[in-house]
């Protein structure tokens, strides 16, 4: 694959680079924000190669390239940055649209998609956090086989100091949220950063924890725990965004450079600690109990219902909304018996289905793909290739994926898996789930062999695959 002729054709048919607002990507996706989606020619970036497929989520074009991903993205985001590929036309484009009849009604259905847009935005925030927390919870992953195997080198230092580093991206998550919501803002990211950071700073934290009730301006401050949380830091990052406009309209130029900083982190900060933080705290704890509400009141059937519904999550890019709050699940109450759960027999299943089509398949390199992509959902985690490449392709896998995961997500929540430590959704997690190993082993099997089952007997066209 050319990436530097990918990264052209792909700025191009998005409307250049005035018609993107920032660019980014997760584990297998290249993310670009739009400003205009009718300018941006999805079929023709389809058949650009090397492409597996696109979501719209929001005005965030999600384009899956899977191993393809980081040499695309580098070329792209060097090109967006320097303003080659299409810059002055798209540019000029851009900043025209806002006042003409075009962008009156892309306004007012903005207005109307709401939901998608508030989804595109956690998404935008999270996004930039997910391989830090892939980095984390696969540490304490294998420091978890490692003790397993090694009881004793659980005393050492090492070990103590390889589970903090392991602990920083989830304790520190409101300062990776507020980033990437900053980013999405187009406001200064190091100023919700640190009113975010604030948070967590420890002599705040000792000050909470006293007996001394702390106030601040007269205004009376709540004893909140908010590491491993997402909402206090969205709406930190909100506020700053806001807070530093109004500052750059009212203070004169010749002193801003000294003050807009000053004032942005002040003004937040004071905001945070009150209101926004408490709020987003609350407001966190109920959208995690919802869910916990539904695992306990719904038994294993919730579980089913969330793996297998995860296909369509994915391809819509909403999985990533759910991560923070999986997150929050583990720092509290402490465990997990919904969404990792899900998430990993998703995988499973993803694999079993192609393990169904290798088994099937005739043509030889089609099928040695198959085993390849199986491997990649069960051992590395990695769904997409599998989705774009072989089981939404040829349709019928995709019902052997749903039902796997089903199958696996009601087996896991009768056997009450639980997840006491964040970690990645593959095989290679199965210690998460320290004394419920067995039922989480006992799901994985059914939802590989459930996809794999229902995959072989439905069928399918091979000819359906362009390969």
């Amino acid at each position: 694959m050319e990436y530097k002729k990918a990264a052209v054709e792909i700025l191009e048919l998005c409307g250049g680079n005035g018609n993107i607002s920032s660019v980014t990507h997760c584990a297998t996706r290249l993310r670009l924000f739009t400003v205009d989606k009718k300018r941006v020619d999805t079929e023709n970036i389809k058949k650009i190669k090397g492409v597996l497929g696109i979501v719209y989520s929001g005005d965030e074009l999600q384009i899956v390239l899977g191993k393809n991903l980081i040499p695309v993205y580098n070329e792209v985001s060097r090109l967006h940055s320097t303003g080659i590929s299409g810059g002055s036309a798209a540019s000029s484009g851009g900043s025209s649209s806002a006042s003409s009849p075009e962008g009156k009604e892309a306004g007012e259905n903005r207005i109307k998609d709401l939901g998608g847009r508030l989804i595109g935005f956690i998404s935008a925030a999270v996004t930039p956090m997910i391989p830090g927390l892939v980095a984390g919870g696969m540490l304490k992953t294998f420091l978890l086989l490692l003790t397993l195997v090694w009881p004793v080198f659980k005393e050492g230092q090492t070990y103590t100091l390889l589970s903090m580093v392991a602990d920083v991206p989830f304790y520190f998550m409101p300062v990776f949220v507020a980033y990437g919501a900053a980013r999405k803002l187009g406001s200064t990211p190091v100023f919700a950063m640190v009113a975010a950071a604030a948070l967590v700073y420890p002599n705040f934290v000792t000050l909470l924890g006293g007996e001394e009730a702390v106030s601040i301006l007269q205004i009376p401050v709540m004893s909140v725990k908010y590491n491993s949380t997402l909402l206090p830091a969205l709406l930190i990052a909100v506020c700053a965004c806001y807070v530093e406009k109004l500052l750059v309209k009212i203070i004169p130029g010749i002193i801003r450079p000294v003050l807009l900083g000053v004032g942005t982190i002040a003004i937040t900060y004071v905001l945070g600690i009150t209101i926004l933080g408490p709020l987003g705290d609350i407001a966190g704890s109920y959208v995690v109990h919802i869910f916990l509400w539904s695992s306990e009141h719904l038994g294993p059937v919730a579980v089913g219902i969330l793996s297998g519904c995860m296909p369509f999550l994915v391809m819509t890019g909403m999985h990533h909304a759910v991560t923070p709050f999986m997150v929050q699940a583990i720092a509290n109450p402490g465990y997990d018996v919904l969404f990792r759960p899900a998430y990993l027999l998703h995988n499973m299943a993803e694999g079993g289905a192609c393990l169904g089509v290798a088994l099937r398949a005739r043509d030889k390199a089609f099928k040695a793909e198959c085993f390849s992509l199986a491997f990649g959902c069960i051992v590395a985690g990695v769904t997409e290739p599998a989705i774009y490449g072989v089981n939404l392709p040829l349709k019928k896998p995709m019902a052997g994926v749903v039902a796997g995961a089903v199958s696996g997500g009601i087996v896991a929540g009768a056997m009450g898996a639980t997840a006491f430590v964040y970690g990645y959704s593959t095989i290679l997690a199965i210690p998460i789930f320290q004394h419920t190993m067995m039922a989480i082993v006992a799901a994985i099997v059914v939802a590989i062999g459930v996809a794999a089952a229902v995959t072989f007997v439905l069928g399918f066209d091979e000819r359906e695959i362009n390969r």
